[in-house]
């Protein structure tokens, strides 16, 4: 299953909704921070969970307004649902990045383009601190909320790591280009 048709069959466990309605969600509660969802890939993968029987729909008419189509969970999906969400939570699928590719091979560079690519990608880090951080302030339900909040914090620690992680390594190279190696 993807990411986002665990998300869309979580936003469907919550409640009924049609799609432009789906997207309104995920821009409120700002999941692309932390997920790969395109506008277009909503109804593309909407299309595929109501193919795997997952979920259904219903066209439901509204005054003065075109009919629209409400998609919701399947009652037999409601369980596996649960039982998808308790699985990501205790058994992590490995996470390939490109940067650890980079990194294999970054002995092809020289140290100062090295050097460069980190602090490079440090600053990005830093930026993405800093989004995170001013959402986080925007959403006065965050605070108050242990799963939202959960859901701001967890980046903000993995990124401050990895500055620190970047910080240590930049270290070890200017000690090694210091002792002549």
């Amino acid at each position: 299953m993807t990411q986002i048709e665990l998300v869309l069959l979580a936003l469907l466990y919550e409640k009924d909704c049609y799609g432009y309605e789906i997207e309104s969600v995920i821009e409120e509660r700002r999941i692309r921070n932390w997920t790969k969802i395109g506008f277009s890939s909503i109804y593309n993968s909407l299309k595929k969970l109501e193919e795997k029987k997952l979920i259904a729909s219903r066209y439901e008419e509204e005054f003065g307004s075109p009919g629209r189509k409400v998609y919701f969970l399947n009652e037999t999906a409601r369980e596996s649902v649960r039982e998808i969400i308790k699985k990501t939570l205790y058994s992590p699928e490995r996470v390939y990045s490109e940067f650890s590719i980079g990194l294999a091979f970054s002995h092809f560079l020289t140290t100062e383009e090295l050097k460069d690519c980190l602090i490079r990608y440090r600053e990005s880090l830093e930026k993405r601190l800093q989004g995170i951080h001013q959402s986080y302030s925007e959403q006065p339900v965050a605070q108050n909320n242990i799963y939202i909040k959960a859901l701001f914090t967890h980046p903000l620690k993995l990124i401050e790591a990895e500055i620190e992680w970047i910080n240590d390594l930049l270290n070890q190279i200017k000690e090694n280009n210091n002792n002549g190696n």
